[in-house]
């Protein structure tokens, strides 16, 4: 039976560099209940296969992932006494240790700065493929996960802009903590 447990985090990857959030909401024999994702993936994806991955409890560093096959997508699966759209997915593979990321990820040169517009954001990590950046606390947010946005990239004396795809977004320290983007570079600089 899979490491996960019932109401564990889990990101769902459906196609090259698409990935979702999602939550386990029941685990029967052989199948796994996810939340359906943001947003919702229709009927056409019945059969086809997925990766299902996690970080361990042990080490939040090390991500476990298998690939699965969606045999079912209901509206209203009903656990704990109420119903959730969901994804229901049948094993393939045992676990293993994976990485998401194409390139290592690495803490920027002290003279790198980025800004989204007008705004500085801090950057946590960064690689020829992506980055992941932090906005300031209190800016209230229009921004969404697959919005293509300009980055405006200084590197000491050199400056270019760069178009990025957010790929998650999420929030520390609660709704109004600091706002978290993980985007992805999508072409040469501009």
């Amino acid at each position: 039976m899979p490491e996960i447990k019932i109401g564990q985090a889990v990101d769902v990857i459906v196609e090259q560099g698409l990935i979702r959030a999602s939550f386990v909401q029941d685990i029967s024999d052989d199948r796994i209940i996810l939340l359906q994702i943001t947003p919702p993936l229709p009927g056409s994806y019945i059969n086809k296969t997925i990766l299902v991955t996690y970080l361990t409890k042990e080490d939040r560093h090390v991500r476990r992932c298998f690939q699965a096959r969606i045999t079912e997508i209901r509206e209203g699966y009903i656990t704990v006494g109420r119903g959730f759209p969901v994804i229901i997915v049948k094993r393939l593979s045992p676990d293993e240790v994976c990485d998401l990321r194409t390139h290592q990820r690495h803490r920027p040169h002290p003279e790198m700065k980025i800004m989204i517009g007008e705004e500085y954001v801090e950057i946590i990590d960064i690689s020829p493929s992506g980055a992941h950046l932090v906005r300031t606390v209190g800016v209230k947010s229009i921004l969404r996960v697959s919005d293509t946005i300009i980055l405006t990239i200084r590197n000491g004396a050199e400056q270019y802009n760069r178009p990025a795809r957010i790929i998650r977004r999420w929030h520390s320290r609660g709704a109004d903590g600091p706002e978290h983007l993980a985007i992805i570079f999508m072409a040469e600089k501009i």
